[in-house]
């Protein structure tokens, strides 16, 4: 079972007992438990081993295996519940007038695009044309540069995209985009959009007709979103490694409560 923080009314209906019965177990070392935003929270591995050790009976798994703390095999949903990372790509889209995503590594995208253009739509379609994007997105995570930039995609559009990572290690992108910064040739763009309609198996005329479905802002428009995608890049950052912090305390839980268990079987 996947761990999880429990409040401390979860665990009054698991354990059955009053808020004043667990708070006096907490401060007596009875209970494993940890502070988070001045709050008890409880691991419900933790606790469940310790259920089992109130029975005299061996877990089935050893606790410490079951917290994670290797942050280079941890992915950014691992981090960052998928929820949290739509909510936030929601409004973002909503603020800046433009389509916005999250992406892994790999470009895959973790949450649906938020307002994401006809155009688009039309390429995202296709598996050929999505695997086209995500190509895109993942030559993107592989620069070395860690900084928000423009960036132009595989069918002629630009967007702007910004890394998130984590104590040195780079989970993912936060792009924002489907925009152009200059008006299209229409002929150019009807010609780009017919040989990538015939590259990625859909209707280039009807790639062409979506011309309009994409924004047109000035560069300056495109660099206030780069510097503002920055900041939301830094924002899940920060919740993901405070979300490290949870998991690396929850292993010394962990250990700390096997530790004890192994302790009162000698």
């Amino acid at each position: 079972m996947t761990d999880r923080l429990l409040t401390t009314r979860e665990l009054q209906e698991l354990l059955q007992l009053d808020r004043v019965t667990i708070y006096r177990m907490v401060k007596d070392g009875e209970l494993p438990a940890m502070r988070v935003g001045g709050q008890w929270r409880f691991s419900s591995d933790a606790i469940d081993s310790w259920l089992n050790g109130q029975k005299g009976d061996r877990p089935t798994e050893d606790v410490t295996q079951t917290v994670n703390t290797d942050l280079g095999s941890l992915s950014l949903e691992d981090l960052v519940p998928v929820e949290t990372l739509q909510t936030i790509q929601n409004q973002f889209a909503e603020l800046i007038g433009v389509a916005a995503f999250i992406t892994d590594l790999e470009g895959q995208p973790l949450a649906p695009c938020s307002r994401c253009s006809r155009f688009c739509q039309i390429i995202h379609s296709r598996p050929e044309g999505m695997a086209a994007c995500q190509e895109s997105w993942h030559s993107i995570s592989l620069l070395e540069d860690a900084s928000s930039a423009i960036h132009l995609c595989h069918a002629g559009i630009e967007y702007a995209s910004a890394p998130v990572s984590v104590s040195g290690h780079r989970f993912g992108l936060v792009t924002a985009g489907q925009f152009f910064t200059t008006p299209p040739d229409p002929d150019a763009f009807r010609e780009k959009a017919l040989a990538t309609g015939e590259r990625i198996g859909v209707s280039g005329e009807q790639l062409a007709t979506a011309m309009d479905s994409i924004e047109l802002i000035s560069q300056e428009r495109a660099l206030q979103i780069t510097d503002l995608l920055q900041t939301i890049a830094n924002a899940i950052s920060s919740i993901g490694y405070q979300s490290y912090q949870v998991r690396t305390t929850l292993a010394q839980i962990a250990q700390l409560t096997a530790q004890t268990r192994a302790g009162g079987r000698q």
